[in-house]
């Protein structure tokens, strides 16, 4: 009875030590996954942020309503702060709800040269989320601030970097990558056409050797894949075999509609995946300041 006993608990104590091993192997590759896309977005938004003053209200309030919806409260105020760093902008907010025209302190206040976004409420931006952003609940809000915040940024030399070092940092995470990047195109086309980066990068991928193999790739509401051999709705041929660094592909797409790419490929047995979202006209779109009279919650 006790050898019994005795042989119980080994397993036990295998499954449990097997356990503890996978979960110190597997979260290093988790966390430094999640770090480093925090990282790249980082450096994006600190361009975005130090041009805000210079860029169009349009284009920086698209950015910024994006990206707010996909912060939380302590970090959305860190935002609302980096975007008034070099000057108070009294209507951050005013074109997409945030904030109302009565929430405007009066001309001769003392308070007249301040925003009523710096001391929102956990509470009320919380309503405002409820209610501005469950409309674009099914996208990506972080992947769209990126995009807007390249177009805010394009023709600037000194932001132009920012782009840069975003797109420099995506290519060195491990594995499979993918991101949208703004076509250089007449601005008339830039709504209609996008470049879809693809990176393959075998450092820290076990089974580094070989290439990767495309096994489903797919774009959503009219995207069409600039590749030759590819078939309709598809962004890369099925057995497509990657090579390492990035394969920019050309995408179009009706300007009013945004777009969802998918890939899969398989490499050493293992799937690897990725998913990019590129808003188009309507997601996200501004509206016309308000005066609250009735003092009427947010909706949602």
């Amino acid at each position: 009875m006790l050898a019994f006993w005795r042989s119980i608990m080994k397993k036990e104590y295998t499954s449990t030590l097997t356990l503890i091993l996978s979960v110190i192997l597997i979260w290093p590759i988790l966390s430094g996954n999640v770090f480093a896309s925090e990282t790249c977005h980082a450096s994006l938004v600190n361009g975005f942020y130090d041009e805000y003053q210079r860029i169009a209200p349009p284009l920086r309030d698209r950015a910024m309503y994006a990206e707010l919806c996909s912060l939380r409260y302590e970090d959305a105020q860190k935002a609302i702060k980096r975007a008034q760093q070099f000057g108070k902008d009294k209507s951050l907010g005013l074109t997409y709800g945030l904030v109302n025209l009565d929430d405007l302190p009066p001309d001769n206040s003392p308070d007249s040269g301040s925003s009523p976004a710096d001391t929102m409420s956990d509470m009320r931006f919380g309503q405002w989320k409820g209610g501005y952003c469950a409309q674009n609940a099914t996208l990506d809000p972080s992947q769209a601030s990126e995009f807007f915040m390249q177009q805010a940024v394009a023709g600037n030399s000194d932001a132009a970097r920012a782009v840069e070092n975003w797109s420099a940092c995506l290519r060195k995470r491990p594995g499979l990558t993918c991101w949208a990047t703004a076509a250089k195109v007449p601005s008339a086309e830039q709504g209609k056409e996008f470049v879809l980066n693809v990176n393959w990068a075998s450092g820290g991928v076990s089974g580094s050797q070989g290439q990767p193999e495309v096994e489903y790739s797919y774009l959503t509401r009219g995207g069409v894949a600039k590749f030759e051999g590819v078939a309709a709705s598809r962004i890369l041929p099925d057995r497509y075999k990657l090579k390492a660094g990035t394969l920019q592909i050309p995408v179009t797409r009706p300007a009013d509609k945004g777009v969802f790419a998918t890939l899969k490929v398989s490499h050493a047995g293992t799937e690897h995946s990725c998913k990019v979202f590129v808003p188009g006209d309507r997601d996200f779109s501004l509206s016309e300041p308000f005066i609250n009279r009735l003092k009427l919650k947010y909706p949602g």
